[in-house]
């Protein structure tokens, strides 16, 4: 495996301080700049993001959202980092932000858990070699206070919208785990036929039939504020009760998070289209599914999915029938990919047929970043190796069940 990728803040004519930077005419910015909230950025945000192959995780209403809930909880501190060329245009803008380990200081995509992919928001048409990347974050280290010492950077897809993902190099080591998605057809009956067999699909509708004696089935897109925390408040009463039944801790207990998707949705419906989108099944007026995606471009990326636990509606699958409501919906709307995002489960390698490979960066410019660096890749290596080993992933289940059993 690649070892740290350490750079020199002297790589490149770049990494010289803003006053001499535009002395690099073959480098795709100029200077930089530095803003310690993410609403100081909009504007920037505003100018670029149409101009690159951006993910919604990027975005700005999802980075603000979450930096102003579950990023304040967890005291992570915004690092919008905007590269600027000799006409003063963006080029790039970078989404992170600062945290502290005692003496070290390193940077991350905002997000944390709640992301399934990052990627910087590069301007396509220009051509970021290795060394422009390096001098950018080598720019940015120096001009953060306190300084930083290195970037970690996990979960890359090599290229986004057909455009190349610069952050992700030859010193880029594979994620621990992969995503998965779909190409969406024009019609849903060949993604159906090309993704269940005919007597999976006479066990669905059967399935679907039990659930229409109860009531009647309706799948149904958020429309307000309302409805869409209706569906919010569904899905953590679902989540709950599904991992206190598997004995595991449950992330979204926290109030921040469920104020993070209430506040995300809300920026959509203000501003007339959400880019969260949620979905939910209903069973006369109960809700039984609930689904959560981001939609940007041609492209639905699911964020969660939960069903009610209820034995007699658990066992007609409410989950798998709605991931195909939501599939059927995208192909209507004229979306051309669908993905599940990160991580292995039976229901993703249904649904996709594609896996799609991510991978994990880092960027050191101090001693202290370097030994960082080397010891950030190395546990993300070893964690990959305990998702290849079913031995391993059956004993790190236990671990975790116990340590949800003791409230640690």
């Amino acid at each position: 495996m690649p070892s740290a990728a350490a750079f020199s803040d002297r790589s490149h004519p770049a990494a010289e301080p803003a006053s001499r930077q535009s002395a690099a005419a073959t480098c795709p910015f100029a200077e930089i700049e530095i803003f310690a909230s993410v609403e100081a950025a909009h504007g920037a945000w505003a100018e670029i993001a149409p101009l690159a192959a951006a993910s919604p995780y990027q975005g700005y209403d999802f980075t603000r959202s979450w930096a102003e809930t579950a990023g304040a909880a967890h005291g992570v501190a915004p690092l919008i980092v905007v590269a600027r060329n000799a006409a003063g245009a963006a080029v790039a803008l970078l989404p992170l932000a600062a945290r502290g380990f005692g003496p070290l200081r390193f940077a991350h995509f905002l997000g944390l858990k709640d992301l399934n992919f990052n990627l910087g928001l590069f301007r396509r048409q220009d051509v970021w070699r290795l060394r422009d990347v390096a001098a950018l974050l080598a720019a940015a280290a120096r001009a953060a206070r306190p300084r930083i010492d290195a970037f970690l950077f996990v979960n890359q897809p090599c290229e986004w919208f057909g455009a190349p993902n610069p952050l992700v190099g030859p010193r880029s080591q594979p994620s621990r785990c992969l995503a998965y998605k779909s190409a969406l057809p024009e019609d849903f009956s060949l993604w159906l036929n090309a993704h269940a067999s005919k007597d999976a699909q006479k066990k669905l509708r059967k399935k679907a039939k039990h659930l229409e004696a109860m009531g009647p089935v309706a799948h149904r897109r958020a429309a307000d504020p309302a409805e869409a925390a209706r569906l919010i408040d569904a899905f953590f009463v679902q989540k709950h009760e599904r991992m206190r039944e598997l004995g595991l801790i449950n992330a979204f207990d926290d109030p921040e998070a469920r104020e993070f998707l209430v506040r995300f949705a809300d920026c959509g419906h203000a501003a007339g289209s959400s880019t969260l989108e949620l979905h939910g099944l209903f069973v006369g007026d109960r809700i039984v599914a609930t689904f959560g995606a981001l939609a940007g471009g041609d492209r639905v990326s699911g964020l969660f999915v939960s069903n009610d636990n209820d034995r007699d509606i658990a066992r007609n699958s409410p989950g798998e029938l709605i991931v195909q409501a939501v599939v059927r919906d995208a192909i209507a709307r004229g979306f051309k990919t669908f993905d599940l995002g990160v991580g292995e489960a039976d229901y993703k390698n249904k649904t996709c047929e594609a896996a799609e490979p991510l991978f994990d960066t880092a960027y050191a410019f101090t001693l202290k970043g370097r030994l960082a660096a080397w010891a950030f890749l190395g546990a993300r290596r070893v964690k990959r190796s305990i998702k290849r080993s079913p031995q391993l992933m059956a004993l790190h289940a236990r671990l975790r069940r116990l340590r949800s059993r003791f409230g640690d």
